[in-house]
């Protein structure tokens, strides 16, 4: 049997009858492999005292002692034990302040767990502890109605839970894994993430002292260890996204960020290409505009930098001109043109209708005040309801000009190539997504990975994969429209 197989038998033995909450002992689990402290919060009857007891299921023999809400000493030397539990713990008083202070400054080789129905920033923050526990692990209020059904079918009270005994974890095994867990390397990914965990930390005034951040690479080199790889992967790092911080303002500023600074890393070579998604719709009009269009030359000016056809409306008693881009005439489309200020006009809508006349319609809230009153240009009142206001013609200088001709074939040429070009890369990219989602596959049945932020991480993978996609079919639907239109 490989370590690998041995844990994930053991924790699913720790975890039966303990629905919706092992994710909670996965972590509280790879804390005592590290000695790590960490603070358990929930209200009375969440399953923090099952959880310990579970927890304590998974080692030989172990050194326990538990300290109760009033002020004591701890017998011995704190070393004497491998796990101290300070359950209800509530700093009322400097003596239990300090007895917990003393113990995580002097343990060694012993993990402390403080139990409490006291939000952690209350209670850590009172006993000046805060940044001195590696995780705050949160129980869930509630369950399910389905796991609650199966929870009452199955649970037994039996305090007497052994887990099996080949799958246990010995001291020696545990100080002789610690040693192997070092030798972990940290992968450039995981590096990547956890720095810009820290950016964002620094960011949000969120205080995460070095020896947090230590320990917290340890975690991740357990998780690597445990699923037998000798260099960690981002999804050992998928942790760090859950409410561990202690502070529920830093829980909310790093949970609402990290997947997208997972994301970043693990597509950082297509970061690029993908913050900027190519517009494959415009140049598909743009080509079936010219196809479709004649080769007028029409009256245009210069306006907003590209030819426009300059036109004039009366709206409530006063003239408002209106500038239409040269692209559209002839097409089939609606569009806002452009006004005086040379800005996009929302409250005037154009099309060609495949012709040279352009149809106007103008938003019925601005027929009585006119365009250029400040009520008019109020872009958060109610949606526009238009109204047909007029049919305006376009000039024609010259019918079927061979200049015009000339011009469109050379701009359909580049549209040729620009969209042959974009083809390729958007393949690359494809491609690129394909073979990352698949080989991210492999990690979703690792041990203690986080399934919620994984999946939703494929998600958005699959989503960027869809959009991209979308873009390559436009750009094929616009070369067999060239091609198609060469061979007439």
């Amino acid at each position: 049997m490989t370590l690998t197989n041995r844990i994930q038998n053991l924790m699913q033995a720790l975890c039966q009858e303990f629905p919706e909450r092992q994710d909670r002992l996965q972590l509280a689990f790879l804390a005592a492999i590290n000695d790590e402290p960490f603070y358990l919060y929930g209200r009375t009857g969440s399953g923090k005292n099952f959880m310990i007891n579970r927890l304590l299921a998974a080692f030989k023999k172990p050194r326990f002692i538990e300290m109760g809400s009033r002020p004591q000493e701890i017998p011995g030397s704190i070393d004497d034990y491998d796990v101290i539990l300070f359950k209800g713990f509530n700093p009322i008083d400097d003596a239990t302040k300090e007895c917990v202070r003393n113990a995580l400054q002097k343990r060694k080789h012993t993990t402390l767990i403080l139990s409490s129905d006291v939000r952690p920033e209350n209670a850590m923050g009172r006993a000046d502890i805060v940044d001195e526990i590696t995780l705050t692990i949160c129980m869930p209020d509630n369950l399910s109605s389905e796991s609650l059904c199966m929870l009452l079918q199955n649970y037994s009270l039996s305090e007497d839970f052994k887990a099996p005994e080949e799958y246990t974890i010995s001291e020696e095994e545990k100080t002789t894994w610690a040693d192997e867990i070092q030798k972990i390397a940290l992968s450039t990914e995981t590096m990547a993430i956890i720095g810009k965990l820290s950016d964002l930390c620094i960011q949000n005034a969120i205080y995460v002292p070095i020896s947090k951040w230590l320990s917290l690479a340890n975690i991740a080199r357990t998780i690597a260890f445990f699923n037998g790889r000798n260099q960690t992967t981002f999804s050992d790092t998928l942790f760090l996204g859950t409410p561990i911080w202690g502070r529920s303002t830093s829980n909310n500023s790093i949970v609402e960020s990290f997947i997208d600074i997972v994301k970043s890393v693990i597509l950082k070579d297509l970061a690029n290409v993908i913050a900027t998604t190519y517009d494959a719709d415009t140049l598909y009009r743009k080509v079936k505009g010219m196809l479709n269009s004649s080769n007028n030359l029409y009256e245009t000016k210069e306006f907003n930098g590209e030819p426009c056809i300059s036109y004039r409306i009366t709206v409530a008693g006063e003239q408002t001109p209106l500038y239409v881009p040269l692209h559209y005439v002839e097409t089939v489309e609606d569009f806002n043109p452009y006004n005086e200020l040379r800005k996009i006009e929302k409250n005037v809508r154009c099309n060609f209708h495949g012709t040279s006349s352009c149809t106007i319609s103008i938003n019925s809230t601005v027929k009585s005040v006119g365009l250029r009153n400040n009520n008019s240009r109020n872009e958060n009142s109610a949606p526009a309801k238009f109204e047909d206001f007029a049919t305006l013609p376009t000039y024609i200088l010259r019918e079927n000009d061979p200049e015009v001709a000339k011009k469109k074939r050379i701009e359909l040429e580049a549209c040729q190539k620009e969209a042959q070009t974009q083809m390729e890369q958007q393949a690359k990219i494809l491609r690129s997504l394909r073979d990352l989602y698949q080989s991210n596959k492999t990690f979703r049945n690792d041990l203690f990975c986080n399934l919620e932020i994984f999946d939703k991480i494929q998600a958005d993978l699959s989503d960027i994969f869809n959009t991209i996609n979308g873009v390559a079919t436009k750009l094929k639907e616009t070369l067999e429209l060239y091609n198609s239109a060469s061979k007439n």
